[in-house]
Order: structure tokens, then C-alpha cells, then sequence
């Protein structure tokens, strides 16, 4: 495998072009999945996927979400002959801290303290948490890629683990696409744990010291457990509130908008992560900021109004004609997705900084308290009201980032 340029150069020599590459390759994958299952099963088979989506990220992302994100940024300040090593420690330290969820996970689904799933999901509930444990490796290959300044083979990675899911999801037999999406994903998630877990480096050392990824791992509990249980929860609020149908329809909003909305996170995390903890004073770093709202975050909030004025074409072209969503009743999402954006320019800013007291604090902000506001709203759940929690919950979570930034330079 071949290393990395020497530390300090890669903030200097990033561009957002590749990276943005790399982000509509995993946008257009999932689409591609989300239009598959649309026509083989209608909204249902979207919401029942993007469930076990859920069980899958609660498990991956525990250590995707924070030593994944730290990976990233750490790789570029550790001389190139430790970069290898660096994987083989984030790996190993991810599967352990993935490998406790999916024991704390089976372990309350034996109990049937785990979220009920229905009835066609209740015998993938296993296989789901397998696969998610699987995903660590490919997910930390991913990001240690992106931290060596090298978006195009990320993207050969990432479209290899997508491309090989949809070609099993069209061959599936009517009933068995949910399975043989979960059972490519695991086979492939297997081979390269296999590779990566034969380099440099141990079980002991990767607990050890880490090369400076622990302090991450706080991050990763907060943000890979909380956000996808909110999720499963908030959609499991919606269809017993209103309907499945609804719950399919407010996750093809979310589909619809991550095309952008992924984009700046991806470019964020890609391109003006490293550039961030590089920054050496408080005056290079708020000029980073500000070239990542001026070159990411604008640029997405005009393309989020456009999306949300051609809303009906949009979801024809990706689900199909009629879905139950004009553009009145989703403004409100659309405003949570703005404000969601502005929020990241502060979560990036945090992560640089290692601040993770302040992310995992953040957390409880954003998905978590969507959920909770589902339960709170009077009355049966319409598409407008959903909407209006999802927006009330991200003016919370941008405040209180931008609030934890400034708090972190004034100590």
C-alpha cells in the first residue's frame, strides 16, 4: 500500500474536486439501492431498509463516527512510516469498541429490551449487527485514505462496497432482497477485515497507545450509538404515530436532501478537516472556518433551495410519481437540513480541536432530541409536524456548537 505524502503537506495540497468525487460516488450508490428497493417493494421496503441501516450504523458507527473522523485528521501529523501502523491501530481499536456494541446489542435483543422490529426484519436483526461489526475496517480503510490526501482510491473502495451490494439486491429472489443486501456487505466487510488485521501493529498496542485515537473513542460512543438508536426510534415514533407509509416518505426527504446535505458533510470532513488541526493559531483557523462556509456550506444551502423547488421532480426522479410530500409540508425539513449544515462548520471546528466533551455533549442535540420532540407533539403526527421537530432540534444543536467553539478558545 502506498504511503502517504509527508505530514504537514497534505492541508496545503488538498483540493475539493476529488473529494467532492468521492461523495456523490457513495450518494449515487445509495440511490441507486433506495430506486432498486422502491420498485421491487414501494416506501415500505425503503423504510424496513433504512431500519436495519439503523442497527447497522449503531454498531459501525461507534467507531467510524469518532476514531474514523479522528483517523482522518490524525493521519496527516505522524511521519509517513507510521502511517500504515496508524490503520492497523484504528482498526483493531474499532473492532473491539464495535465488537462491545454488538454484544450489548444481542445481548438486549435476547432480552427484548432491543427496539421491536416487524415482523419480516425480526430474523435479520443478527445479521444486521454482524454486518455493521464488519463494516469497521472497510469505513477506517475509507477514512485513512481521505487523511492521506488520496480521494480517488477512497472512491475505489467505497464503490466497490456498493456496487457489490446492488448487484446482489437485483439478483435476489422476490422476499430476499433485505438479506442479500446484509449478506454481500458482511462477505466483503469480512475479506478486508482478513487483510488489514495481517499488517503492522497489535491488539495490545492499539489499546495501549493508539496513536493518539482514544481520545476519540468518547466522540464515537455519543455520536455512532445516539444518532442511528434516535433514528430507529424517531421512525418507529412515526409509523406507530401515523404510518409506515409515512415513516417511507419522510425517509425519502432525508434521501432526497442528503444528496446535498452529505456532500458538504463529506467535503467538511475531507478536505477542511485536516486543514483545521493544522491551523497553528486561532487567526489561521477562523480564516478555515470561513472558507468552509464560503466554499461548502453556501453553495449547499442554494442548492437546498433548489432542491426544495423542484421537491415533486426530485422524488419522482429518485422514488416514484406521487409520494405524498409537497413542498409546503417540507420546508420545515429543508430548514432543519440548513441549519444542520451550518452546525457541522462548528462540529468540524471541535473535532480539529479535540474538544469531546463538547461533541459528545452536542449529541443529545440533534437526533436524540428530534426523537424526543415526536413524543412531545400533540395530537397525530402530520408530515408538517415531523418536519417541524426536525428543524427545532438542528436550531438547537448549531447554537450550542457554535457556543462550545467559542467556549473552547476563550479557556
Amino acid at each position: 500500500m502506498t504511503l502517504a505524502p509527508a505530514p504537514g503537506d497534505i492541508p496545503a495540497r488538498t483540493h475539493l474536486l476529488p473529494a467532492l468525487g468521492f461523495v456523490l460516488v457513495g450518494l449515487l450508490g445509495r440511490a441507486l439501492i433506495d430506486k432498486a428497493l422502491v420498485l421491487r417493494g414501494g416506501a415500505e421496503l425503503v423504510a424496513h431498509w433504512a431500519q436495519l441501516g439503523s442497527l447497522v450504523d449503531s454498531v459501525a458507527g461507534v467507531a467510524l463516527a469518532g476514531i474514523g473522523i479522528g483517523l482522518t485528521g490524525r493521519v496527516a501529523a505522524v511521519a509517513p512510516s507510521r502511517q500504515r501502523r496508524l490503520l492497523g491501530d484504528a482498526v483493531r481499536l474499532g473492532l473491539l469498541l464495535s465488537g462491545a456494541c454488538l454484544l450489548l446489542a444481542a445481548g438486549l435483543a435476547a432480552g427484548g429490551w432491543l427496539l421491536p422490529l416487524p415482523p419480516p426484519l425480526a430474523g435479520l436483526l443478527l445479521p444486521a449487527l454482524g454486518a455493521g461489526w464488519l463494516a469497521v475496517a472497510p469505513g477506517m480503510l475509507i477514512a485513512w485514505l481521505l487523511g492521506c490526501g488520496q480521494p480517488g482510491r477512497a472512491t475505489a473502495v467505497a464503490s466497490l462496497f456498493l456496487a457489490g451490494p446492488l448487484l446482489a439486491l437485483c439478483l435476489a429472489a422476490p422476499g430476499g432482497e433485505l438479506a442479500a443486501l446484509l449478506g454481500t456487505q458482511a462477505a466483503l466487510g469480512l475479506v478486508l477485515t482478513l487483510r488489514l488485521l495481517g499488517g503492522e501493529g497489535s491488539w495490545r498496542e492499539a489499546l495501549g497507545a493508539g496513536h493518539g485515537l482514544r481520545p476519540f473513542v468518547v466522540a464515537g460512543i455519543a455520536i455512532g450509538i445516539l444518532s442511528p438508536a434516535a433514528t430507529a426510534v424517531a421512525r418507529l415514533q412515526i409509523a406507530s404515530a401515523a404510518s409506515w407509509e409515512l415513516a417511507g416518505v419522510v425517509q425519502a426527504l432525508w434521501r432526497s436532501s442528503e444528496w446535498i446535505t452529505a456532500i458538504a458533510s463529506g467535503l467538511l470532513n475531507a478536505h477542511f478537516l485536516p486543514r483545521l488541526a493544522a491551523a497553528r493559531d486561532r487567526a489561521g483557523f477562523g480564516a478555515e472556518l470561513r472558507a468552509a462556509a464560503r466554499q461548502v456550506v453556501l453553495p449547499a444551502l442554494l442548492a437546498l433551495g433548489l432542491l426544495w423547488l423542484l421537491l415533486p421532480q426530485a422524488l419522482a426522479l429518485l422514488y416514484r410519481e406521487g409520494l405524498p410530500a409537497g413542498r409546503v409540508d417540507a420546508i420545515a425539513f429543508f430548514a432543519g437540513d440548513a441549519l444542520r449544515m451550518v452546525s457541522w462548520i462548528f462540529l468540524c471546528g471541535l473535532f480539529a480541536r479535540g474538544a469531546g466533551w463538547a461533541v459528545t455533549a452536542g449529541e443529545l442535540l440533534s437526533l436524540p432530541l428530534f426523537a424526543a420532540l415526536l413524543f412531545l407533539l400533540p395530537g397525530p403526527l402530520s408530515l408538517a409536524a415531523t418536519g417541524a421537530a426536525w428543524m427545532l432540534a438542528y436550531a438547537a444543536y448549531a447554537a450550542f456548537n457554535a457556543w462550545a467553539l467559542r467556549r473552547h478558545f476563550a479557556a
